[in-house]
C-alpha cells in the first residue's frame, strides 16, 4: 500500500511540528510540509529528515491549493500570536485606527478561510477523515455573547467549523477539529502572572479564574502530534480536546511545588489587576486576561461535554502516548523562574 500523503500546514511550529515527528516515525505517511522560508534552519531540518518542504503563504490561496495537491490527509493550524506581537503588524493596525487584538483576528480568520477553500478544492482525494483542523471554542457564542471579544479564540472557531459546515459540506464530512488545551509552555509569556515571587519568597500564580475550576493543559511540542494521529485512524464529524491533565490552576500550583520544592500557591485575581500585571503589553494583558476570565464562568472549551478526549481514544483501542502535566514539569528547567 501506499504511504499516506499528509499535508502539514505550520509545520516549523509547535503543532505542526509536533505532528511531523510523530508521522515521521511511522513508514505509512509520506509529508509534506509548507512553509513561507523553506531556507530557514527549520525547513533545511525537517527536509533532512525525510520531509518534502514546498514553498506557501497562507495570504496566497493559490500557492495552497498547489501545496494541498494529492493530498489524503491536511493537517491545519493557524497563528493568531505571530501577526498581534509583530511590529509591524501593529503599525498598520494602527494606521487602520484599530487595536492589534482586532487585527490579529482578521489576519487569523482570512489565513483560515485560505486554508479552508484550497482543501475543499482537493476534497476528492481526501481520505474519510482527511482534513483535521486545530481549533478553539467560539467564546461569543458559547457565552451567549458576553465575550464577543475573545479574538484568538473566535478567529479559529469562526472558520473551524463555522465557515467550513457553511461553505464546503463536502470538506465538512471529512473533517475533525481539535481543541487544544492551555500550552504549558504558556509561563513564559507572563513572567508577572505565572510563578511571581513575593517578598515572603512563596511563588504565587494569579489569573482571572476561580482556584478550583477544572482547565486542560497541553505539553504541545511532545503531545500534539499522538494525538492527532490518534484521530486520524478515527471516523469524521468529531470535536476533541487535546490535553495532558486537566485540573485546575490551585492544583497545578501543588503540582508545582512538590516537583521544585518551593511554596508555591494560586490566588484568583479581577481582569483589571491582571492587565496591570501586564502592563509591558497592555493588548496582551487583555486578550488573555479575557481568556482566563472566560475559562473560569463558561469553561475554556466552552462548556462542551461532548467533546473527544484521550481516555475515549484509548477506549476504543487508540493507544498513544501523552505527556501529562506532572510528567512536563519534572521534565522543566525552572531555573529562569527560581532565579528572578
Amino acid at each position: 500500500m501506499a504511504p499516506k500523503f499528509t499535508v502539514i500546514v505550520g509545520i516549523t511550529g509547535n503543532q505542526g511540528g509536533s505532528v511531523a515527528n510523530t508521522f515521521l516515525s511511522d513508514p505509512a505517511y509520506r509529508i509534506r510540509g509548507i512553509s513561507r522560508n523553506p531556507s530557514s534552519a527549520a525547513a533545511k531540518k525537517l527536509a533532512e529528515q525525510g520531509v518534502e518542504i514546498v514553498k506557501a503563504d497562507l495570504d496566497d490561496p493559490e500557492s495552497l491549493e498547489k501545496a494541498f495537491e494529492g493530498a489524503n490527509l491536511i493537517f491545519s493550524v493557524t497563528n493568531y500570536w505571530e501577526p498581534f506581537f509583530r511590529p509591524d503588524c501593529r503599525a498598520l493596525a494602527k494606521e487602520k485606527g484599530m487595536s492589534c487584538r482586532e487585527f490579529a483576528y482578521e489576519v487569523e480568520y482570512r489565513q483560515g478561510k485560505n486554508i479552508a477553500d484550497a482543501a475543499a478544492k482537493v476534497v476528492s482525494s481526501l481520505d474519510n477523515n482527511g482534513f483535521i483542523a486545530s481549533t478553539l471554542s467560539h467564546a461569543g457564542k458559547c457565552s451567549k455573547g458576553k465575550y464577543k471579544d475573545l479574538y484568538h479564540f473566535d478567529a479559529k472557531a469562526d472558520i473551524f467549523p463555522d465557515y467550513v459546515n457553511k461553505t464546503h459540506p463536502a470538506l465538512a464530512k471529512k473533517s475533525s477539529y481539535i481543541q487544544t488545551g492551555y500550552f504549558t509552555s504558556s509561563y513564559k509569556l507572563a513572567p508577572n502572572s505565572y510563578f511571581k515571587k513575593l517578598p515572603s519568597g512563596t511563588y504565587e500564580t494569579s489569573f482571572p479564574t476561580p482556584p478550583h475550576t477544572p482547565v486542560p493543559h497541553l505539553s504541545v511540542r511532545t503531545s500534539t502530534g499522538p494525538f492527532v494521529s490518534a484521530v486520524s485512524r478515527m471516523p469524521p464529524g468529531h470535536a476533541y480536546m487535546c490535553e495532558g491533565t486537566t485540573c485546575s490552576w490551585s492544583e497545578y500550583m501543588a503540582h508545582w511545588s512538590e516537583v521544585t520544592g518551593k511554596e508555591g500557591r494560586y490566588r484568583q485575581c479581577s481582569l483589571r489587576e491582571f492587565v496591570e500585571a501586564n502592563h509591558e503589553d497592555e493588548m496582551f494583558g487583555v486578550e488573555a486576561g479575557v481568556m482566563f476570565e472566560y475559562s473560569g464562568e463558561v469553561g475554556y472549551d466552552g462548556g462542551d461535554e461532548g467533546l473527544v478526549r484521550k481516555e475515549d481514544l484509548w477506549g476504543r483501542g487508540l493507544r498513544f502516548e501523552m505527556v501529562g502535566l506532572r510528567e512536563w514539569m519534572e521534565g522543566e528547567d525552572w531555573g529562569s523562574v527560581l532565579g528572578r
